[in-house]
């Protein structure tokens, strides 16, 4: 029974050889049937009568010891070595990756920035250091023309650069109005009866205005609209009278200050709205613009 079984001799595994794919089930199914179709085969060509259903069984034995020492574990050291082959890929790629580790000691940084310059500090200082240069230059110029310009009086104590120690004397008043300018010295340009709020009497500058009325001061302004520079008077009996254009700098009287007629107030100019030197003069009675010429000595 033993000369009629095949033999099969299985090759020790080769460390070079390269590993075969593990086989399917399907696989050793298969090939056990080609081992038993091949004993048949055999069995006769010996002749029908030297198989017996022993010799089958022996031959069912056979090939399933060849399975179960063969072909199962090929198959397991199959699937181990390609267990293994990956378990080494994945070691090999975390070795080449980069790892963080953060520590319990780490502490925060406050990375708010207040300002942000690609300078150097040299040149941060440099620019700091012309700034300051330029500073001292314009407070220094500034210096420079507070002083070579006077100062405006506007209390009225005392004569301004330019300003004559001694005005003529006030005209004659007539009534209770006195000619705000020395007569001789103008002549008047335009009035309320020619459309104007006012009368112009034109004259040299620095001419001296005189107050038409005693009263109290109520503006005294360098700049008052676009009469430039101003001094009105209320006169306590409903009148009112306002000085315009007078140059910069002449003004006599501060508001507040009582004033008499005739008294010098401010000196002609050209400022604020104005194309020559003249003094715009206007009066209001109860609060209605009349023509000055009506009342006054012009």
């Amino acid at each position: 029974m033993a000369e009629n079984e095949p033999t099969t001799e299985v090759a020790p595994p080769d460390a070079n050889a390269s590993v075969e794919r593990p086989l399917t089930t399907r696989q050793i199914v298969s090939a056990a049937r080609k081992q038993v179709r091949h004993s048949e085969k055999s069995a006769k060509k010996f002749g029908s009568r030297r198989f017996s259903p022993a010799r089958a069984v022996g031959t069912m034995a056979a090939l399933c010891a060849l399975v179960a020492g063969v072909a199962i574990p090929a198959y397991a050291a199959s699937q181990h070595e390609t267990a293994t082959a990956t378990a080494s890929e994945r070691d090999e790629a975390a070795g080449d990756a980069q790892s963080f580790a953060a520590s319990l000691d780490a502490g925060s940084v406050d990375l708010t920035a207040t300002t942000y310059s690609a300078r150097t500090a040299d040149e941060i200082s440099q620019v700091r250091a012309e700034e300051q240069a330029l500073e001292r230059a314009r407070d220094a110029e500034q210096q420079r023309q507070n002083e070579q310009q006077p100062a405006p009086d506007p209390g009225g104590d005392g004569a301004p650069a330019g300003v004559p120690e001694d005005a003529p004397p006030a005209p004659e008043p007539v009534g209770s109005w006195v000619n705000p300018l020395p007569p001789g010295s103008y002549y008047v340009s335009r009035s309320v009866s020619s459309g104007h709020a006012g009368t112009d009497m034109v004259a040299p500058a620095m001419t001296p205005i005189y107050a038409a009325k005693g009263g109290v001061v109520t503006v005294s302004s360098e700049a008052h609209y676009g009469w430039g520079v101003t001094v009105a008077i209320d006169h306590g009996d409903g009148t009112q009278t306002l000085y315009g254009h007078m140059t910069n700098g002449t003004r006599q009287v501060g508001a507040g200050q009582s004033v008499s007629a005739g008294q010098v107030i401010g000196y002609v100019g050209s400022t604020g709205r104005s194309t020559a030197n003249h003094l715009h003069i206007e009066l209001t009675v109860n609060g209605a613009i009349v023509d000055p010429m009506a009342y006054m000595p012009i």
